[in-house]
């Protein structure tokens, strides 16, 4: 009877404290290792354990929906791609280049077969300490939409584009069409005419895996996303 008394007791202990034998799942793994606050950079062995966990992710992912894409979210972390200066605006997955991509490109030493690049801005962006990123996606409104907001300090810009989703591919295309910076109460324009961009302004994102309390997506040049669902505001 002893033994049985001590193990039913340690199950009951260990109940009390919150530890559990159970081993953590990727998705924690993942989130234990973007810690609340998310990341800048990892190391060399922190990237190799967060693609292990993003392989496992994807494999047993279920099918993406629009409504599991919906909320809104935080970015904890963003894959990082070298500045290539041939491609000094981001080179696309599909290997096209809309607008100042293709000026850029018929430049003398500007074609490359190099893999896609995220775009100067979005890597300076992510790679600031102190700048919080966060996405609202909205699909299933009247006006669709995926809206970011780009805080440091008192200063903020929010990037906003039409979305629809495609079910065949779960597939995010988006077309930016608004900007503006927010200072000191104040309504500031983002000096990139969308509508002159024409199809540089457009762009899309693949999930590969979505929950209550996690996301990662892929865009269009190559970066992989990693984002936590923030709570619906009260």
């Amino acid at each position: 009877l002893m033994p049985h008394l001590w193990c039913a007791m340690a199950c009951l202990v260990a109940a009390a404290s919150g530890l559990s034998t159970r081993p953590a799942s990727a998705e924690e793994r993942v989130l234990r290792l973007m810690g609340p606050k998310g990341r800048v950079a990892l190391s060399r062995a922190e990237e190799a354990a967060l693609g292990e966990c993003l392989s496992e992710l994807a494999r047993s992912a279920s099918p993406v929906t629009a409504s599991a894409l919906e909320g809104s979210w935080r970015l904890l972390y963003t894959s990082k791609s070298a500045f290539d200066a041939r491609n000094p605006l981001g080179r696309r997955v599909d290997g096209t280049t809309p607008g100042l991509e293709a000026v850029f490109e018929a430049l003398p030493g500007g074609q490359s077969e190099a893999a896609a690049s995220s775009s100067p801005i979005q890597r300076a962006l992510t790679s600031l300490q102190g700048v919080t990123i966060d996405q609202v996606v909205d699909l299933s409104g009247p006006d669709p939409r995926v809206d970011q907001l780009v805080s440091l300090g008192g200063a903020s810009l929010r990037l906003s584009a039409a979305a629809a989703f495609d079910d065949a591919s779960a597939r995010i295309d988006f077309t930016f069409d608004l900007a503006y910076f927010t200072l000191a109460g104040l309504r500031l324009p983002y000096p990139v005419p969308f509508r002159l961009l024409g199809d540089e302004a457009k762009g899309w994102l693949d999930t590969s895996f979505v929950s209550d309390a996690l996301r990662v997506s892929t865009g269009n040049k190559g970066t992989t996303f990693i984002l936590a669902r923030r709570p619906a505001a009260s």
